[in-house]
């Protein structure tokens, strides 16, 4: 895969009248006019995306330039002259983590999909056994389907792919997130491993050299799966996996929690949502954004969370379950409308959450927020949850499961004021039922800017 290309022209493109302009395939806009006397060059292109074309019009003459270099960067340099001056044009068709064609966004437009993808199920299973997967506390080592993984993978555990995945605990997590969801990108053909999109990367170290954990040990972890025979495990277990994606949809509604964040939050808006999970997923998960523009905006969540079996063996009344479980989703979805929200306070903000000690204890996952602006977040996404199910449960249902995400947030995340917040939060709701919870911004801010104050008098 080619990151980038870069293309000399050597011809000179000549137009009579001193102007040329650029319209790009995917766009029904007019096209941009450039005076050519204004600059010595002339800098203008978008990103990448399938079936992508420049038209470049010149005098009365037009040139199309295709993008083929898919997802990676692609670059020309061309002479443009006229009798009042010359330029270089140059057009960048930028490299892109994702490319959704027409018929893709057609077909995925308003639409929710849930499954456990061949490929990720077997990153997965390959970390939890790993050296690093074993001492992991956030990993689901329990029931009966991590039993049958470590019996039937027993024999094959010598391979030298696990020796590659021994990482110390300062960088697990990083590496953890790398391996398993950039596996989300591959599929297999035959016993190949191979990345066809429309996904090509969803986080490591440098996106625009498509490069992660995963890509790099992808011989290895090829190796693997064909020695073990892994595609017959999965046939084996297909009916297993099916049951479980019929859960993870009942659940966890998310068309329910879709619509009401748009309610709330009517500027924005998502076009599709993918769940993407596996059963021995427990804690770790993640949210990536994907936009594209064909002829109109499209823009799409994929999020990595657990399985429905993380609560099995508590004796949970239906709606609590359900409730609980949301609760991984939702705080994945509306990092989408909340992230946006926030940087208008940016300041007030700043100077409340950069008193880091006054928010958040030291343990957990809480050191990946380390920034004033994501310890907020962090706060409000949860807080918007006990918000949502205060409207969508009976009382005594979502007293149980507010009750619950406190004690995660404080006692488990170590947000150490997240009580005190959510309760003020749902207070400031109450005595604000005619207003968006986007508005609700400021007036919890206010809220927190005095116990701040309170505080720093206290000492």
């Amino acid at each position: 895969m080619r990151s980038q290309t870069e293309l000399v022209h050597s011809k000179t493109l000549w137009s009579q009248n001193d102007t040329f302009s650029v319209r790009f395939s995917n766009s029904s806009t007019a096209p941009w006019a450039f005076q050519i006397s204004k600059r010595d060059t002339t800098d203008m292109g978008t990103d990448g995306t399938v079936g992508l074309k420049a038209i470049l019009y010149f005098g009365k003459d037009s040139l199309v330039i295709a993008y083929k270099n898919l997802p990676g960067w692609q670059v020309h340099f061309i002479p443009v002259e006229s009798p009042k001056g010359k330029t270089i044009y140059r057009l960048h068709f930028n490299g892109v983590p994702a490319a959704f064609s027409l018929q893709y966004i057609r077909e995925n437009k308003g639409q929710i999909y849930v499954a456990i993808p061949e490929v990720y199920e077997l990153a997965n299973i390959i970390w939890t056994l790993s050296p690093s997967g074993q001492r992991a506390k956030d990993l689901n080592k329990q029931g009966d389907y991590y039993e049958k993984v470590t019996t039937y993978f027993k024999p094959y555990m010598d391979h030298p792919v696990f020796k590659k995945l021994d990482f110390p605990d300062s960088v697990y997590a990083k590496n953890y997130y790398d391996f398993r969801e950039n596996s989300f990108c591959y599929q297999f053909n035959g016993m190949k491993l191979v990345n066809k999109g429309p996904y090509y990367y969803v986080m490591g170290n440098d996106w625009e050299d498509y490069t992660s954990l995963f890509k790099t040990l992808l011989p290895l972890v090829e190796d693997f799966a064909k020695k073990s025979n892994y595609r017959d495990f999965y046939k084996t277990h297909k009916a297993f996996y099916d049951s479980l994606i019929q859960k993870e949809s009942r659940f966890m509604p998310v068309r329910e929690m879709w619509k009401w964040l748009e309610q709330e939050f009517p500027k924005i808006k998502f076009n599709s949502y993918k769940i993407i999970f596996s059963p021995l997923i427990r804690g770790s998960h993640s949210t990536q954004n994907y936009v594209t523009y064909q002829q109109e905006l499209y823009r799409e969540t994929v999020m990595f969370v657990a399985g429905p079996g993380i609560y099995d063996g508590q004796e949970l009344q239906e709606k609590q379950k359900e409730g609980l479980l949301s609760g991984i989703v939702f705080t994945e979805i509306d990092h989408n409308y909340v992230n946006p929200s926030s940087p208008q306070y940016r300041k007030l903000i700043d100077s409340i959450f950069s008193h880091r000690d006054a928010w958040v204890s030291p343990g957990d996952n809480s050191g990946f927020y380390n920034s004033p602006m994501s310890v907020f977040n962090e706060y409000m996404t949860h807080a918007l949850f006990c918000l949502y199910v205060m409207d969508k449960y009976d009382a005594a249902t979502a007293d149980y499961i507010i009750k619950a995400r406190e004690t995660l947030m404080v006692e488990r995340r170590h947000y150490s004021k997240f009580r005190e917040f959510n309760r003020q939060l749902i207070k400031i709701r109450n005595e604000n039922k005619d207003v968006n919870a986007v508005e609700l911004f400021p007036k919890i801010l206010e809220w927190c800017k005095d116990q701040l104050r309170s505080e720093t008098n206290k000492s």
